[in-house]
């Protein structure tokens, strides 16, 4: 199998797909630049400051955890945010689905757009058979690339961690996206703008990593 090339950032690169049968992708500041992104979110709801540094604190605290599944996180998850911010954590959740995550998804529609190489390292790959998918920290996936116009009919699984039972770089969560494409770590390719968690995904089970460099 050729290698890919594709246009990341500014640079040239030649990622080498000689036994790579899947790439997983990070979808925040990964595959759109997310500049300004908390203060934009501020700005849409000032109100929120408290809840929204509550939800970032406890995003932090729970990292690289795993809890084996999606309840059980986010269980633990709006428990934990209530210790930060005094808060009944079923208003908390009520608040992270229904407005929060929601709001996330307005300011990238509005703001943001997707990074230029996706769309020709994406038929790059598809012309080589290598499997695609989406793997976000976050919930409303399926939102957010339809904020971005992103066709998730050209990812073979679209999926955030706190579905697989934790975030990353919690090493379960990448394998069980290899357990559903039926592919080895070595075979996969993770591609993410950030080394302490994509990075650290890719390395907790041997796979390799692709760091962006997205402004």
């Amino acid at each position: 199998m050729s290698n890919i090339n594709c246009q990341l950032s500014t640079a040239n690169c030649q990622l080498s797909t000689a036994n790579c049968q899947l790439i997983v992708f990070d979808l925040d500041g990964t595959l759109y630049a997310k500049p300004r992104m908390v203060w934009r979110m501020l700005c849409n709801a000032p109100r929120d400051w408290r809840l929204m540094l509550a939800e970032r604190k406890t995003r932090k605290q729970l990292r690289g955890q795993y809890f084996g599944a999606e309840d059980t996180f986010y269980q633990t998850y709006f428990q934990t945010m209530a210790t930060h911010c005094n808060a009944n954590p079923e208003d908390l959740r009520t608040w992270y689905f229904n407005r929060y995550m929601p709001l996330m998804v307005s300011v990238i529609q509005r703001y943001y757009k997707t990074v230029e190489w996706l769309a020709p390292f994406v038929a790059d790959c598809k012309n080589q058979n290598i499997r695609l998918v989406v793997l976000s920290d976050y919930g409303h996936t399926h939102e957010k690339l339809h904020a971005l116009n992103i066709n998730e009919n050209d990812f073979d699984w679209v999926v955030a961690a706190p579905e697989l039972g934790g975030l990353k770089p919690a090493p379960e969560v990448l394998k069980k996206v290899l357990e559903k494409m039926n592919v080895t770590a070595e075979q996969c390719l993770v591609i993410g703008d950030r080394e302490d968690t994509d990075g650290a995904l890719a390395q907790s089970v041997g796979a390799d990593f692709y760091l962006t460099h997205n402004s």
